[in-house]
């Protein structure tokens, strides 16, 4: 009897963990500092205008076309979102930013702790960004990369499927980081 209540206990532990989320294998993204690979059909687009070391982008991915988020205005650069004509129905794009910070800038925001990747961080909603792309949700995963440094992944999406958010879900499975 109790060989079949372990069994059992453990057939119920089980059913009861989170399922795996899907490995990507589209487009890989390598650069000094960390690496990945984007969901099956994802595009991938470094920024195309001049970085700050303290605020940048490091990359876009979404699973519609990107495009050039900068162009010439003036003597200068007007950069703005890199979606043409903002989302589409079941689009998701991803607008990966390093911030530099000191002290109580480096706090993440409440929540539950959760990885992503190799390091830990925090997913909740955001009042901020995603202007103009025509988003039914945003979101955003803060990520510690180092004492000094804080990844912001904002999420925008217009209307995801299930399956677009388990492709999300196993590309933040499977970043790493790769400063101490």
């Amino acid at each position: 009897m109790r060989v079949l209540a372990a069994v059992a206990t453990c057939a119920l532990l089980v059913a009861c963990t989170a399922a795996d989320h899907p490995s990507p294998e589209g487009q890989a993204f390598e650069a000094d500092d960390l690496r990945f690979v984007a969901p099956t059909g994802w595009q991938v687009r470094p920024p195309s205008g001049v970085q700050s070391q303290l605020n940048r982008t490091v990359v876009f991915l979404a699973n519609q076309p990107l495009e050039s988020e900068c162009r010439a205005q003036g003597d200068g650069l007007a950069c703005d979102s890199p979606l043409a004509d903002g989302l589409r129905a079941g689009g998701t794009l991803v607008w990966w930013v390093a911030r530099a910070c000191a002290a109580q800038f480096c706090n993440l925001p409440p929540g539950s702790l959760m990885q992503v990747g190799n390091r830990l961080g925090v997913h909740g909603p955001v009042d901020y960004g995603c202007d103009g792309a025509g988003y039914t949700e945003r979101s955003a995963y803060y990520v510690t990369v180092t004492p000094q440094r804080v990844d912001v992944l904002l999420v925008c999406a217009r209307d995801p499927t299930d399956t677009t958010r388990e492709a999300l879900l196993g590309f933040l499975d499977g970043i790493q980081w790769r400063v101490p």
